[in-house]
């Protein structure tokens, strides 16, 4: 296999990695902040009852921010993007702007784990306390 070949399909792996990742992130907030809905809906439906519902109500801050991020991701990934066609790679600091581009979009995905996990966590804490 050619260089070019295998450096082709490593951009390709990364591609499906990262449309992955933003996926399944989406999916798991969505999927709680849904899940959490009916169970209240179901097992307590007087919520001023509920024993601690501040944990229920920062898993839901939680999971509605992971989402809200996860488009301000998109948004910034389509910038990034559209500024790479727009230049090549002979403009002036091209390679520390992507670098740039490149911290922030890292930076948004660890938040959008720590996020999820916030919100996991307390959803599970809210749960616990309340069978």
């Amino acid at each position: 296999m050619s260089d070019d070949n295998y450096t082709q399909e490593q951009y390709q792996a990364l591609k499906y990695s990262n449309e992955q990742f933003d996926k399944n992130v989406l999916f798991i907030a969505s999927g709680a902040l849904g899940i959490s809905f009916a169970f209240i809906e179901k097992i307590i439906p007087d919520l001023e009852n509920a024993v601690n519902s501040n944990f229920l109500i920062n898993s839901w801050y939680c999971f509605a921010g992971v989402i809200f991020i996860s488009l301000v991701a998109h948004f910034i990934s389509i910038m990034a993007n559209r500024w790479a066609i727009a230049h090549d790679e002979q403009t002036k600091n091209y390679d520390n702007i992507c670098k740039r581009w490149n911290l922030t979009l890292r930076t948004i995905n660890i938040l959008m784990i720590f996020g999820l996990l916030a919100g996991i966590i307390l959803l599970i804490y809210f749960v616990k306390l309340n069978i």
